[in-house]
Formats: C-alpha cells, structure tokens, sequence
C-alpha cells in the first residue's frame, strides 16, 4: 500500500471548506476584530506594521499551531493583555476552531467550544499553504527547516503523518536521553531497545510519506516553474542521510550505531536528520541559485503543494499569500496572479497596494483595507 493510501483513510471523513469568519481578542495589535471573509479571494492592503501579517497569522496558527514567524507563544499577546484568542468559523458546517494563548501556560485549542486535549489535536482540520518571505529559508536555510516545511505539509494534510510524527519525536527524546545517561552508567540493550522499535516504525512511515509527498511534488513544482520562470529547470530529491528507510533496516542500524551514538550523545540514524534537495538547472539552489532564483524555486514549491492538496484530498488548501506580489517583477506578478487564478479555492492576499494583486483578482475578490489593528472592507 503507499503512503498516501494509508494517510488518506481518515481525510474522506474530514471535508475541507471555507473560512466564513475568523474573529481576534488580544492578538498582536488587535484588540477585537471580527471578520467576514469570501469563500473565494480576499485582498487586505495597507501600509506596513499595521496588521496585515497578523490577521494571516491567526488562520496560520489555527492551521499549524505555529506562529508565522517563529517567535514565543507569548508575543503574539497583546501589549498589556494577559491572554490572546484566535476563532473561525468553517463554512458550511459552521465548525468552529479556537485557539488561546495565555502567559506562562501553554496555548490551548478548543473545537465549538470544547477544549481539545492537546493544541496539536487542531492540526488537520484547516490545511492551508502559507508563502511569505521567511519561506526563503526553505531553499536557503538548513536541513531543518527543509524538513519542517514537508512535516508541517504533511500534517496539515494527513492527521495520520502527524500521529507518526508526534510518536517518533517522543520516541528519539527518550533514546537520546538514555544515550546522554549512559555515559555515566550502564543500561541493558533492552532499554533502547523499546524505543528503537518506535523510532523504526514510526520513521518508516515518515520518510515512506516524504518520499512519495516530495515525488509528487516534483512534477507540479517544475510544471508551475517553468510558467514563472525563464525556461530554467527545478527538481526536488528527498535524501536520506542513511541507508535505513525500512523497518527492519531502521531496527539494525540503530542497534548497530548504539555505542557510536552513546558516545556523541545523540541519534544519528532516521529522518530527522534527513533533507530535501532544491536544484535549479541541476546546481543547488541554496549554493548557487539567485535570490530572484531562490524566490522562484520557493513560490513554484508552495503552489505545487497547493495543487497537491487538491489532487490528494478533494480540495485545495486555504491559500495566504503574505505581501508576495509586491516583491516579484511585472512578469512574474502576472503570472502568479494566473497560477492562483487557476489553482486556489479560497486565498488570503496582504500587500501595501492591492492593485499588486492585478486587476483579474480584484475583480473577484473581497477587499480590505488595514490601518492601525483596524480593518474596514474597502
């Protein structure tokens, strides 16, 4: 069976749909918003630091539980509040997704209104493909944030790639724990040996489903490069850092690499040591690519995933674009302008002018205007 056949059993029984509403208390520099957005195109313009970035924060953090930029849970409180809310409704279950984020606790996610056990228990239930400017990092970053971009991917698309991920994350904690510990004691085979059965089960299944994920990728990255770019070629390989992609593989090698590992005090073998190539006429983009190039190569890879997410599931991804088209050229802004045309169920754009989104959006979409934690439809 692959990956994504037995990713997909519990995706039939979670239908994707819109954003009807999303609605803000405390959150970065709104103190209560409430927002009605279109099941199609939405185009929130304004000047910087006024609120654009935040409002697509808040459907990102109901998507991924992450903060768009990477920061502590608490900043995304507002100045002297001691609590921040974020909610929206899916239309047209009106199922309601909440998140709050309150001081020296941890974040909290309900589902109308009753509290879920874990935060990252919202995952899944608002796949979305976000693009800003921190995704540079993907192409020019390190292997980990390579491989956040496909387990963040994954997850929101597959609850199932998240169960394996969460487990094998628990998993190389409590071996790399006994690693670090036997330095100054002995501890039977049979210790590790509990963990390295779920560090090899469950990383099976997650480079199974990167490896099929990023194979079917590839295609579309390339077919949309090649519609923004100039005739250059762009191919995606997930390498794995060693020779253990199966169970058993995985099983042998860990027991092999064990005294190695003890010494150095960490896990060397399995996926989290894993990464994904990005080249651009066959030379390494991160080395050698152009910042246009890299651009390109990182916009080209969100969108396939978006095309991804259609094919796979039914139903395209929520889509933010977080002030993009102001940063590419005439070209290439018109022809992201027609990928997302053709490609995207409903999106959220931000830019500083909103004739950036070109006149073929506009003239579908729903318009908001930004200024001062306030937002008004234009």
């Amino acid at each position: 069976m692959h990956a994504f056949e037995e990713l997909s059993r519990d995706v039939e029984e979670r239908p994707l749909h819109a954003v009807g509403s999303v609605s803000l208390r405390e959150f970065r520099n709104y103190e209560a918003l409430d927002l009605e957005l279109s099941p199609g195109f939405n185009v929130v313009s304004g000047p910087n630091a006024q609120g654009k970035t935040n409002l697509l924060e808040s459907l990102y953090l109901l998507s991924t539980t992450r903060l768009l930029r990477g920061q502590r849970d608490a900043e995304a409180i507002r100045d002297g509040a001691d609590k921040a809310t974020v909610s929206a409704k899916i239309l047209p279950t009106e199922t309601e997704l909440g998140m709050s984020i309150e001081r020296g606790t941890r974040k909290k996610a309900s589902l109308n209104g009753l509290g879920l056990p874990r935060a990252a228990d919202l995952i899944g239930r608002l796949p979305c493909v976000c693009v800003s400017a921190a995704d540079m990092e993907i192409v020019r970053g390190e292997p980990s944030e390579r491989r956040l971009f496909l387990d963040l991917e994954l997850s929101s698309l597959y609850p199932a790639y998240l169960r394996h991920l969460t487990l094998y994350k628990r998993a190389l904690e409590q071996r790399n724990a006994l690693l670090k510990d036997s330095r100054e004691r002995h501890h039977p085979a049979e210790s590790f040996e509990i963990w390295e059965d779920q560090l090899a089960n469950h990383g099976a299944g997650i480079r199974l489903a990167r490896r099929e994920f990023v194979a079917s990728l590839g295609p579309l990255a390339q077919e949309i490069h090649e519609e923004m770019g100039q005739g250059e070629g762009l191919a995606l390989s997930y390498l794995e850092k060693d020779e253990a992609a199966t169970y058993e593989a995985a099983l042998a090698k860990l027991a092999e690499s064990r005294s190695h590992e003890i010494a150095r005090g960490t896990t060397v073998v399995g996926p989290h040591r894993d990464d994904l190539e990005i080249l651009v006429d066959s030379r390494e983009a991160r080395l050698f690519g152009s910042q246009g190039q890299q651009r390109t190569a990182v916009i080209s890879t969100k969108m396939a995933t978006l095309a991804f997410g259609r094919r796979h599931t039914g139903s395209p991804p929520l889509l933010l674009l977080d002030d993009i088209l102001s940063d590419l050229d005439e070209r290439r802004r018109s022809l992201l302008t027609q990928i997302v045309l053709s490609r995207a169920g409903q999106a959220v754009l931000t830019c500083t002018e909103a004739s950036a989104a070109g006149e073929a959006i506009l003239e579908k979409a729903k318009r908001f205007e930004v200024w001062a934690g306030s937002i008004k439809e234009a």
